[in-house]
């Protein structure tokens, strides 16, 4: 499996001023006359990062502050004013909440500066109409004030909003990313449960087998390369149908079966229905390897495997059962079981569930069932 590496520093183009790596960070003259995020986000990255409403509590907040402003605003202004300058500062209000509010669901530089152009245009326009319909000095003088103060206040409010939204959407797409390649990691560890001391025990018993002339080792080597050829999807791809992980499933048995002999025995049972169905890989083999290790290794007279994938319902439910000595106290917690239901809930949300309980005959049964809304049989 080969691990990549990060990719190194970017190279500065031809003609671009190389930085060096404890040089202050350069201060970008642009944004004294295209102020504004730099950053322009793709309908996907919003998509993905949830364009979800303000807080209540931002929403509040900035609730209270133009309050106690337009409250501070009014107190100085002429008392047989009041009503009218109050209906002015609300309205220039409300139309800075529905240019905030677009900024909120795409903050660009481009929007920022087109609301900024049109604010101000209304403002210039009001306070044009205000000279030639407002007799009283006084009140046309505070009206002026009012507009282009509240002009400033909001273009820089925008501003501040404008690039607070770009740094939270590129802060959870870094934190995405972070959790995908965790998760990405997390799934090749547990894909990559094919255990070595299988694989070292399988090989060993075959360099033997080779050495001794057992008619074994071609059946084994047989198996073992199907097995090795079936599992390595398991680390390139996220989901697999869920009859490609059988069939690792079966070869990882008949290796098994080959070195155990007659101890092993096991029978696969799969509902044609089901087959094209994807899930996350290694999620079969980690419960047959568990039965093979803790229901047959386990027991002096061995135990049978049994595996069964079908629809019922509207569910899809997969049982690996074995009537070996059942399982062990904290069987359930261990750590394949751990990361099986951990993709799980990654992959189908928490309806899906893994369950490990003993059985009324003897022996154990491990289940799996995802709900049939989450399921999507690939095409053919």
């Amino acid at each position: 499996m080969s691990i990549e590496t990060p990719p190194g520093p970017r190279r500065p183009a031809a003609g671009e001023p190389q930085a060096h790596p404890s040089s202050p960070e350069r201060i970008d003259w642009s944004q004294l006359w295209y102020p504004g995020p730099r950053r322009v986000f793709s309908a996907a990255e919003l998509c993905r990062a949830g364009v979800q409403a303000p807080s209540r509590t931002l929403t509040v907040m900035a609730t209270i502050n133009a309050s106690l402003v337009g409250f501070a605003l009014l107190q100085a202004a002429p008392p047989q004013a009041t009503a009218r300058l109050t209906a002015l500062f609300a309205g220039l209000l409300v139309f800075a909440a529905i240019a905030a509010r677009q900024l909120w669901d795409r903050p660009e530089r481009k929007r920022l500066t087109i609301w900024t152009l049109v604010y101000s245009l209304v403002v210039l326009l009001l306070a044009a109409g205000l000279r030639w319909r407002v007799d009283d000095p006084e009140l046309r003088r505070w009206a002026f004030g009012l507009c282009w103060g509240t002009a400033v206040l909001v273009t820089v409010v925008l501003w501040f909003l404008a690039v607070y939204r770009s740094d939270q959407i590129a802060a959870r797409l870094r934190e995405l990313d972070e959790r995908d390649r965790a998760v990405a990691m997390a799934r090749q560890l547990a894909t990559a449960q094919i255990r070595p001391h299988f694989l070292f025990n399988s090989l060993a018993s075959l360099q033997h087998w080779v050495q001794t002339r057992d008619e074994r080792a071609a059946s084994l080597l047989e198996a073992l390369t199907g097995f090795l050829r079936a599992t390595l999807p398991l680390f390139e791809r996220s989901q697999l149908k869920i009859a490609d992980e059988l069939e690792a499933a079966r070869h990882y048995l008949q290796v098994m079966q080959l070195r155990l002999g007659e101890r092993l025995r096991w029978t696969v049972r799969i509902d044609p229905r089901a087959a094209g169905i994807e899930v996350p890989p290694g999620l079969l083999l980690t419960l047959v390897e568990n039965a093979v290790e803790h229901g047959v290794q386990a027991s002096l007279r061995g135990a049978t495997v049994g595996v069964a994938v079908e629809l019922r319902g509207s569910w899809l439910r997969i049982d690996v059962v074995d009537d070996g000595p059942g399982p062990g106290r904290g069987a359930e917690d261990g750590v394949g079981l751990s990361n099986t239901r951990a993709r799980l809930a990654q992959a189908f949300g928490p309806a899906a569930t893994l369950v490990l309980q003993p059985r009324a005959e003897g022996g154990c049964l491990a289940r799996i069932e995802i709900p049939s809304p989450n399921l999507a049989p690939s095409p053919p």
